[in-house]
């Protein structure tokens, strides 16, 4: 059971929690990890598994998540280069697309403007035969040209998310899965701690200093273990991805296209020897437990795969599996899902002084919100936080930081 009392407990081991857990252990203070089933076994898992700044963020002027994940992307390219790898990225342009020629490329320019000292290249525009001699199975119907840009693919973040959890062991941390927590201690203005069912059955009580809520979409479902009002803080969106083997046309890169139907981006990417295809972005308001792709996000995605590689002939039974999550966004009533902010928000309680929820974020950018997070807790705990190395520390084993050099 729990060797002592811990100044911080983070609840929710997917990426964010695991990058609280580093950070703060790594900065001294002493952190219980408390998740209700496996590691990264709920959103995290559930991504298009890129490590990118976020090209379409540009669209809605959102220029500082940009900025923050392009500098975050070449972090991880520094720290973890064992599971985090460039990745090639094709955006055909055509006839019909919402966004032509000339917004791709100023598009393309701003983002390598705000990735200056990136290590990746910088893109490149493709004429149409030069395009077509790149991917000689895409539809070259109305094909003006394309655009060429580098990002990044972390092909297992489940691996991602069990390097920092480990980083954070090393340094102190205990860590329990399989314990969903039953109960927030609450006396007053003040969160004691927390009770928690660890999977030997018995419940289990442990006093803290603070507590960081990091459940992704399960948030909401942990404030209301407080014998208190909470206010509703997560308005998540589904995605769903489909993967299939490779296919008649299939392209050697991954490729970012408009889809005909509704104009949403989506992403064909080489994966673990397969191709993954995605995502769909809905309004989900149900148990994130139970979240699957619906019959539609199949439709849906082998539609626009088809239309863009005509020869590919992908139908339900080319499929190999599907995968759906909930993506933990701000609550909102009045914006379409596509435009809902990508940012992360770290929310205190309005009635409990030292309960933290985490709300938002990426993939990407999961070690500056930890940097962040933790900053808040030493000024929450009245001291000045000391410095954060979690950029300078390398989370891959030295052999697989010789095997890349």
């Amino acid at each position: 059971m729990v060797r002592t009392n811990p100044d911080v407990i983070v609840i929710g081991a997917g990426i964010n929690g695991a990058g609280i857990a580093r950070d703060a252990a790594m900065r001294g203070l002493t952190v219980l990890l408390i998740e209700k089933a496996n590691i990264a076994s709920g959103t995290t898992s559930a991504s298009t598994r890129l490590i990118h700044g976020g090209l379409r963020y540009l669209e809605h002027f959102e220029f500082g998540l940009v900025r923050e994940s392009l500098r975050e992307r070449e972090t991880l390219l520094k720290i973890a280069p064992h599971l985090v790898r460039p990745l090639p990225i094709v955006i055909p342009i055509y006839k019909r697309n919402k966004r032509g020629q000339t917004t791709v490329r100023a598009g393309m320019i701003v983002y390598d403007l705000l990735s200056l000292g990136k290590s990746l290249p910088r893109h490149q525009m493709l004429s149409r035969a030069e395009t077509l001699k790149r991917l000689p199975g895409l539809n070259s119907e109305g094909l003006l040209g394309s655009a060429l840009y580098f990002d990044a693919q972390v092909e297992f973040p489940e691996r991602l998310v069990l390097a920092n959890i480990l980083a954070a062991r090393e340094h102190g941390t205990e860590v329990f899965t399989n314990a969903p927590v039953t109960k927030l201690i609450v006396e007053g203005d003040s969160l004691l701690g927390v009770e928690f069912l660890p999977n030997e059955g018995n419940s289990h009580s442990v006093q803290t200093k603070i507590v960081i809520n990091a459940a992704g979409p399960w948030v909401d479902r942990v404030l209301a273990r407080a014998p208190v009002e909470s206010p509703q803080l997560i308005g998540g969106t589904k995605g769903s991805h489909i993967v299939v083997p490779s296919f008649p046309g299939a392209p050697a890169t991954a490729i970012y296209v408009e889809a005909q139907s509704d104009r949403r981006p989506v992403f064909i990417i080489p994966w673990n020897g397969s191709y993954l295809i995605g995502t769909t972005d809905v309004r989900f308001e149900g148990d994130p437990d139970e979240v699957r792709c619906e019959m539609w996000e199949m439709d849906y995605l082998l539609a626009e795969a088809n239309l863009a590689f005509p020869e590919a002939g992908l139908t339900h039974d080319t499929i190999l599996f599907t995968y759906s999550g909930v993506r933990p966004l701000p609550r909102t009533s009045d914006k379409e899902e596509q435009s809902i902010t990508r940012r992360h928000f770290i929310r205190e309680h309005p009635r409990i002084r030292n309960l933290l929820s985490i709300v938002g974020g990426k993939l990407t950018t999961y070690r500056s919100l930890a940097e962040e997070c933790v900053d808040l807790v030493f000024r929450k705990l009245g001291k000045h936080p000391p410095p954060c190395d979690t950029a300078k520390k390398s989370l891959a084993p030295d052999d697989a930081v010789n095997l890349r050099k």
